[in-house]
């Protein structure tokens, strides 16, 4: 029998976020782009990005480097960055420092999600089409053997495609669909309890705030050059500085735990004021209530996520990013692990490609980002939860089995000396045997060094 006569394999990327931009990029990185037509469709209708820093770490840095970023990257960060956070007992009138905690042979770059995918924008290539106001409402598998998944977009749009990459976020359309035919197919009518996000327990205020605000409220505030991570009971704010000093990222989160994985309701993102975040951490140290008042326009937000999967691809659909394992923001992770996947994920597709025509499109490419993105993305998430508990002191009632074995928490007596080190923990948590067990597995899998991406 002949050999079925190559074509260039059709690629669709739904969802224009530092997820999808990634995998474009790694795929132009990796892959012979001569196969491939690869196309992004991204629901709005120019490109933005809600929120405001977000923390990349030393495996990403790695990563952003392989992709050729790393120069336009150095132009992002001050030279004296600093790379620990402090971490204070703030819902009180005085405040009390009780850990800095370093990140040991990683790099911590904080940054702006707008200059992140701005840059990723600049380096994608014509070759790739993007196209705007392509909102997915839905997918199905045709009878053409060629380009059998058919994308239909509000407003009638049609497309088609080979190979359907979901970064579509935590309300992914894509996952909607995928994990109703995966139920069906495999008999585990449980995945449906996966299709819609559920709520945290946790809502935030978010904003930038303009260093030469809070130098008139706070002269030389420390948050102006380092970060930080304020804790109190049921509530903790994160503050830093990001883009090379032209602005403080401000989170600030408050906590019911008893509406932790409830159905989630509602609008995501709403405003807040400033009255309301003040009256929210009223008696809190006047080194955090200066930080607060200078949010203007304070963004509230529920952080919503879903409950973990363990198939992330099958018969030609892929998710990846917040559509794969949407996970609170306590780590600062949930960019890097978009990142890892859609890294990994371009490296199991040229991996296939260089086999020949057909094998990138078979089971076996599912079958392998099954294998090797799933486990670790889970347990980061698991432990962005558990971190959140120690932050707000919410840990006595804690499983700890996602902590290293032999961790100092264990042998403190001392609570606040506890938490410290259990945070400390989690911010290291690429120690963790379950990542360097995985690491190992794609190293294995993918022909690299470990040391490479690790």
């Amino acid at each position: 029998m002949a050999a079925p006569t190559p074509r260039k394999v059709s690629v669709a990327i739904v969802g224009g976020g530092i997820g999808g931009l990634t995998l474009a990029l790694a795929i132009q990185r990796f892959c012979d782009m001569s196969q491939l037509d690869v196309h992004i469709y991204e629901a709005a209708s120019q490109f933005s990005q809600v929120g405001a820093g977000i923390n990349i770490w030393g495996r990403v840095h790695k990563i952003s480097t392989d992709l050729g970023l790393e120069a336009d990257l150095a132009r992002l960060l001050r030279e004296d960055d600093i790379g620990y956070f402090t971490c204070r007992k703030s819902d009180q009138a005085e405040g009390q420092t009780f850990r800095d905690v370093y990140i040991e042979n990683g790099k911590m770059m904080l940054l702006h999600r707008a200059e992140v995918q701005d840059l990723l924008l600049k380096h994608i290539s014509p070759d790739i089409k993007i196209y705007l106001s392509h909102r997915l409402e839905d997918y199905s598998y045709g009878t053409h053997a060629a380009e059998r998944i058919e994308l239909r977009f509000r407003d009638g749009q049609v497309a088609r495609c080979d190979l359907l990459i979901a970064a579509d976020g935590v309300h992914s359309v894509v996952r909607r669909v995928f994990l109703s035919n995966l139920a069906e197919k495999m008999g585990r009518p449980e995945l449906r309890d996966a299709l819609a996000p559920v709520f945290s327990g946790t809502n935030a205020y978010r904003g930038l705030v303009a260093p030469e605000q809070l130098e008139a409220v706070w002269p030389n505030h420390p948050v102006l050059t380092k970060p930080f991570i304020y804790s109190g009971k049921d509530k903790h704010v994160v503050a830093y500085p990001i883009s090379c000093g032209r602005a403080v990222s401000v989170i600030a989160f408050y906590t019911d735990m008893s509406k932790e994985d409830t159905p989630f309701e509602g609008s995501q993102i709403g405003q807040a004021t400033t009255e309301e975040v003040l009256k929210t951490y009223e008696g809190w140290e006047p080194e955090v209530r200066a930080i607060l008042s200078c949010l203007r326009t304070p963004s509230h937000w529920a952080i919503i996520t879903q409950k973990p999967l363990d198939t992330w691809a099958n018969d030609g659909v892929f998710l990846l990013g917040d559509a794969a394992h949407a996970m609170t923001t306590h780590l600062g992770a949930g960019a890097g692990q978009a990142i890892e996947d859609a890294y990994i994920l371009a490296q199991i597709l040229a991996r296939e490609q260089r086999k020949g025509y057909p094998a990138i499109l078979s089971s076996e490419t599912a079958s392998l980002y099954n294998r090797l993105r799933p486990r670790i993305a889970n347990f980061v998430s698991a432990r962005a939860r558990l971190q959140n508990r120690f932050y707000e002191f919410n840990e006595e009632d804690a499983g700890l089995a996602l902590l290293q074995k032999d961790s100092p928490v264990f042998m403190k007596s001392d609570r606040l000396a506890r938490i410290g080190h259990a945070i400390w923990d989690g911010f290291h948590w690429r120690e963790h045997f379950i990542v360097k067990d995985t690491d190992t597995k794609v190293a294995v899998y993918l022909g690299l060094e470990e040391q490479e991406w690790a």
